[in-house]
């Protein structure tokens, strides 16, 4: 789980602590740095299968669009803190990340990592080095020897336009940095459009729905065809805002386009590019929650604006479906719908507020007492729209 993550001069986050519990709610107006926040963390994730300049045109479009643009300085930080499973204990892992920009051998300036470090805390590691890398110059413990009492370290350069942690493949010598680039390997990051849910699949080995959904039809069938007990369930809940919904069925056609459809009990059909914009998106989001496969550790799960296009009496259900997940995630959410915040009214400590100043973001959280004061004379959505909540 993560417990906390800073970030340093991402977009408009200028030295910004996120302290997440199970459940967020991030609010704030347009161009407040919600979004902002949610990608310094995809980002982040990224770098453990990515180069940096990928990460940084995924989630800026382009290399010098990351800087803040009010700091006259070019060094990106990021640090988190999180308790990981491993085996059959809790660890608790540190990973700095330091990145700027430097023109090598191309003469052109690039993105590289200055430094990186990666320290674990847990049976018989306590606040031990895992990984050090400054510019490509790299030393990794060997965890097999420091389990036998001794301290012997592997060193070698790597590329500096990727992190070490991307690259730390060997179970046996590195377990626990491995359980960690695994666990940050895996957080999920959601902005779901209309136009990519109804798109047609192609046949594929990925288990995992694209960031904007566009994968969603090839993701069900190979969910119905794999695992027909998981898919059931998630017919059921689907059930549970559109009961006409019988059965989710696909053709599958030449260069193994999958087309996906809906059926009533009397046979008829609706395909995926004429279903409702809501009905496509609550399916998008039980995938994610229901349909996946199970990881070894709950996984970190960002989504945008989960209310669009969401009748809001299945907001409610759409967060139970969440918070009953057979691995619960950690939940970030975003929103502007009084109604989903409205659920939040018994999760005031989840809640944080983003505000723009020039172009630097501030995170803050309610003061719980007062919130719960107000909540009988202005319900929790409604305080968020007078600006009451921070």
């Amino acid at each position: 789980m993560l417990e906390e993550f800073t970030v340093d001069n991402f977009k408009s986050l200028v030295n910004v602590t996120f302290c997440p519990r199970e459940l967020n709610l991030l609010l704030g107006a347009n161009n407040s740095g919600k979004t902002s926040l949610c990608h310094a963390m995809r980002f982040l994730s990224g770098t453990t299968r990515l180069l940096l300049s990928e990460c940084a045109i995924q989630t800026a479009g382009a290399l010098f669009e990351l800087p803040n643009y009010d700091r006259n300085e070019e060094s990106i930080r990021f640090r988190v803190k999180a308790r990981v499973p491993f085996r059959d204990v809790s660890l608790c892992f540190e990973y700095a990340l330091s990145m700027g920009f430097r023109s090598f051998t191309s003469g052109s300036p690039m993105l590289g990592v200055e430094e990186e470090t990666l320290r674990v805390t847990g049976p018989d590691f306590e606040d031990v080095a895992l990984l050090r890398n400054t510019w490509g110059s790299v030393s990794l413990l060997d965890e097999s020897t420091h389990a036998d009492g001794e301290t012997k370290h592997i060193t070698l350069t790597a590329s500096p336009d990727t992190t070490m942690l991307k690259n730390v493949y060997d179970v046996d010598l590195h377990a626990r940095a491995h359980c960690f680039r695994s666990y940050l390997f895996n957080w999920q990051y959601y902005d779901l459009w209309p136009s990519a849910l109804r798109k047609p699949g192609h046949g594929s080995a990925e288990t995992w729905l694209d960031t904007n959904g566009g994968n969603l039809a090839s993701m069900i069938y190979r969910l119905k065809t794999s695992n027909e007990r998981r898919y059931r369930h998630l017919l059921e809940c689907l059930q549970s805002i559109d009961d006409t919904i019988d059965v989710i069925n696909f053709n599958v056609g030449s260069g193994k386009t999958i087309f996906m459809y809906f059926e009533d009990r009397e046979g008829n059909s609706l395909s995926a590019e004429t279903a409702s914009h809501g009905t496509m998106r609550f399916l998008a989001m039980l995938y994610v929650i229901l349909g996946q496969p199970a990881l070894v550790t709950s996984p970190l799960i960002m989504i945008e604006e989960p209310e669009n296009g969401i009748y809001v009496g299945f907001l409610r259900e759409l967060l139970a479906f969440f918070e009953q997940a057979e691995m619960r995630p950690q939940l970030v959410f975003t929103s502007h719908s009084p109604y989903f915040i409205d659920l939040f009214d018994d999760r005031l400590d989840s809640i944080f507020i983003l505000k723009r100043q020039k172009q630097r973001s501030t995170i803050t959280q309610p003061d719980v007492e007062q919130v719960q004061d107000r909540l009988e004379k202005y319900p929790l959505g409604e305080q968020h729209f007078r600006e009451m909540l921070g």
